[in-house]
Formats: C-alpha cells, structure tokens, sequence
C-alpha cells in the first residue's frame, strides 16, 4: 500500500517562473507534483510510448513535474523554467498565447486531454497478423446494460488515469423503489456550488459535497416496474372471475344452457400466458421496455428520487470551488467566503453506490462482478480506508471575478507545507493552509494499491472494482439508501 512515509529530513521544493501571466500554469503544475499517483501515471505513458523523433507531450509533463518534486533542504532549489511544456501548450491552444491570464481548472482539463491523447497512441501498435487472427475469433459481446457501450468507452479513456473517475445518476421509484436505467459519465473533477436553496452559503466543503448529492424529487415519472405490476394484478383478477365464470357456464351447459365454453377456455388460456409473461418480468432483476411487450398496457407514474453518486472513486479528487456566480440583476460576482476543508476526507458518505456494488461476487439485486476478474481492492482495505483522502494541494484566486493572481499551497512531507506563488516560496504552517480561501483542492487516495505495469499489448482495465451498472436492482443499497 502507499501512503505518506514518516520523513523526518526537512525538505524543499522550486518555484516556477512566470513566464508572462502564467501564474494560473504554475499553480496547476506545482499541485500535480504533490501528487505521487499522477506522476506514476504520467512515467506509465512516457515509458509506453517509447522512444520518438518528437518528444511526446506526456514526457515534458513529467519531467517539469519531476524538477518540482522535493528535495532535501540542503540540496540547491532552482527556481524551474517550464520553457518547453510552455511551448508544447501554446502550439496546441490558441488562448495559450500572447500572454493572457486563463483559468487553472480550464488548464487542468486540457492539460489531461493531451495526456488521454499520448496514451492511445502509445496503446495502438502494429502487431501485424496476430491482430487479424484475434479479430477473426473473437465473438460479438453481449451488453448487459443500457450503458454498457458507453462504460466500455469511458473505461477505455480512464485506463490507469488516478484523476478519472465516473459518477452516476440514480433515479429511484419511491413507490417500489427499485431504480431506473443509470448512466456512468466520466469526470476529471467536481465543481460543486457555494450556494444552498434560498441563496444560502455553503461554509464547508462536506456540506458542498450534501449539496452536489442530495436527493431531488421528481414528480410524475413513469415507472415500467409499477406499470407491469399494476398489469399483472389486473390480469389476475380477470382470471380469478372468468374462472368464476366459467363454473357457471358449466353448470349451464349441464342445464342445456347455449354459451360456448371453448371460447372461454382460450381467453383464460391467453390471460394465463400474459400473467406468465408479467411474472417473468416482475422477478426479473434486468429492465425491460414497455414498448416491446405483445400488448400495451397503461402506463403507471408516481414520485421518484434522483441524486448523484460516484460509481467508480479515482485515485485523486480535485474538486473546483465555483466562486463565480451571477446575480438576478445582472454581472457576475465572486464569492468570497472561507470554505472549511479538512485534512482528510472521508469519501464513504458519497460512494454507497461503489461500495455497495463492488464487494462481492454476487449480490442478491441481480448484477455480478465481471468473469474472471481479480479481487477487488476491497479484498486487502477495508471500505472505510479505501476512500479516505488525504489533502495534498490547495490553489487560491487571489483578485476579483475578472482577473487576479494564483497561488498554491502544497504537501511536501506528512509535516511539511509550502506556499507557493510563481518563484516565490515559503514554509507554511498547517493553520495557514486550513484557513486559506481555497478555489481548488487535491486530494489523494490515502492508502492505494501498487500500480501494475501493462504493455500496450495486453491492454485491459485495470480497475475491477468497478462495478457493472444493472438496469433495476431490487436493492442496490442497504436500508433503501442511495
């Protein structure tokens, strides 16, 4: 497992030059060096990717970041000049150049999709007709889910990337409060509002992440479930009467009576076959579509509940404090208020839907883990360890909601903080960082599994503990939670 060693060597790290308003760069590079897992990820890419007439954007990355990493007091602390990542950047964004000050959760996004870019073309290569002949043996896959395609796609691009993660709408049926069909959607990081209902402010980061999960309530939705089951109790009790019925016209027919009983037999026949079909669909754990079924039946709405949840948790959470907001009179404002944050954070509260989908083989709602894959990282941490996070960056706007300065404070040791702002650089206590206004915070998965090196040709997941998405699983949490 990897976590902060105790270190008691007093460390210190670079400053970054300011190459002309490009303080929003430097605060975003000096966060990513605080950050082991990143940084393997990043050497995963380089290594991958061999050696090239033209250096891939992946190993400039990695090496300014390696340059910022800590070093021991006593060493010589350079200040760093990112010249040829600066030069990388501007030759692929326009808004890069001339010297205008830009957004460093707007870099962020784009500095990984360059990233996601080096990584598929270092996991494409010639193998000439080994590819051919497992092309030709391979069978078509069957999807288990509405989003199984796109989960396929979304694993593909978040292969190894500590910063990628999914999240998932759930929309519960509070009648029978099984669930709708739910959609994984990647993120590379959370921007959660300052702003409760009724213009409250949010004053803590874990009230902000309440907020950014708690349930909605929709009204007027329908619900295939509710409108099998309202068909089937129908059909049933038409049943038990024509069975009624049908007594009678047996005594009848005994009494001379006239009624054909044969076209009675063959409706109760064609009932007892659509109840068959409703109970194979009420027992059923996967969904189904209305529209499919041999006859149209009425369509039952009532209340549900929709709320996100992480699905699949990354190795790093970066969350983006959205301090701009825009008043009903009209322009924008920046709010100004201390946000609380802690030094670890518990992830438990938001991820029930991981947990409770990832840890084990089989679960009684209907969804299993996929075939042949691996324990999960549940097997060696406990739930509760595998999504704690410690605090290993802070970046902070200084300046109003149309211009200003970045700076950063970082994690160097367990005991060790430094403000950063360019080539500046300072010891800062932990109190300092705690109280400081933060527009966005890093933190890092506290105890993680040891990466495994792939080869581009074995490429696979590598992230089995994500769990596969069922259509309407009887219970997907304990106790009727989200």
């Amino acid at each position: 497992m990897l976590s902060f060693a105790d270190k008691s060597q007093r460390l210190n790290v670079p400053g970054l030059k300011n190459m002309g308003n490009t303080c929003f760069f430097n605060a975003i590079l000096q966060a990513l060096a605080s950050l082991s897992s990143v940084r393997e990820f990043l050497e995963e890419i380089d290594q991958r990717a061999g050696v090239t007439r033209r250096r891939a954007f992946t190993g400039v990355l990695r090496d300014c970041l390696e340059e910022l990493r800590p070093r021991d007091e006593h060493k010589p602390c350079e200040v760093v000049t990112p010249f040829e990542l600066n030069s990388k950047i501007t030759s692929n964004l326009e808004s890069f150049r001339g010297n205008k000050q830009q957004d460093s959760q707007e870099l962020l996004q784009f500095l990984f999709k360059m990233v996601i870019n080096d990584q598929r073309r270092g996991s494409v290569q010639d193998r000439g007709l080994v590819d051919l002949s497992i092309c030709g043996m391979r069978q078509p896959e069957m999807t288990r889910s509405i989003s199984d395609l796109r989960l396929s796609q979304i694993l593909e691009e978040r292969s190894g990337n500590p910063m990628h993660g999914l999240q998932v709408n759930l929309l519960q049926c509070m009648r029978c409060h099984r669930y709708r069909p739910m959609n994984n959607q990647p993120f590379l990081d959370v921007t959660l509002s300052l702003m409760g209902p009724g213009d409250r402010k949010i004053s803590k980061l874990v009230d902000a992440l309440h907020l950014y999960t708690e349930p909605e309530l929709i009204t007027g939705v329908e619900c295939s479930y509710c409108s099998v089951v309202d068909e089937l109790k129908v059909t049933r009790k038409e049943y038990a009467e024509a069975m009624k019925q049908m007594q009678t016209v047996d005594q009848d027919h005994g009494n001379g009576g006239s009624v054909d009983v044969v076209d009675l037999e063959i409706a109760q026949h064609e009932r007892k076959d659509w109840i068959h079909t409703l109970e194979q669909l009420v027992n059923s754990p996967q969904s189904f579509d209305l529209d499919q079924l041999e006859r149209p039946i009425p369509r039952s709405r009532g209340d549900c509940q929709k709320r996100l949840q992480f699905s699949c948790s990354p190795d790093v959470f970066c969350f983006h404090l959205n301090r701009k907001v825009y008043r009903k009179v009209g322009g924008a404002v920046k709010l100004e208020m201390y946000v609380e944050f802690p030094l670890e954070l518990d992830m438990n509260p938001y991820c029930h839907y991981e947990i409770g989908a990832a840890g084990e083989t089989k679960i009684k709602n209907g969804f299993k883990r996929r075939p042949g894959a691996p324990p999960t990282v549940f097997d060696e941490l406990t739930k509760q360890q595998y999504l704690l996070y410690d605090l290993t960056a802070v970046i902070l706007h200084h300046g109003n909601e149309r211009c200003g300065h970045f700076t950063a404070y970082r994690r160097a040791s367990p005991s060790q903080w430094f403000f950063i702002s360019d080539e500046r650089v300072r010891e800062a206590p932990v109190t300092e960082v705690l109280s400081s206004c933060a527009y966005m915070l890093f933190y890092e998965r506290k105890y993680r599994p040891k990466r495994v090196a792939r080869s581009s040709e074995t490429e696979t997941d590598d992230d089995d503990s994500l769990p596969d998405v069922p259509f309407e699983p009887h219970v997907l949490l304990p106790g009727d939670r989200f």
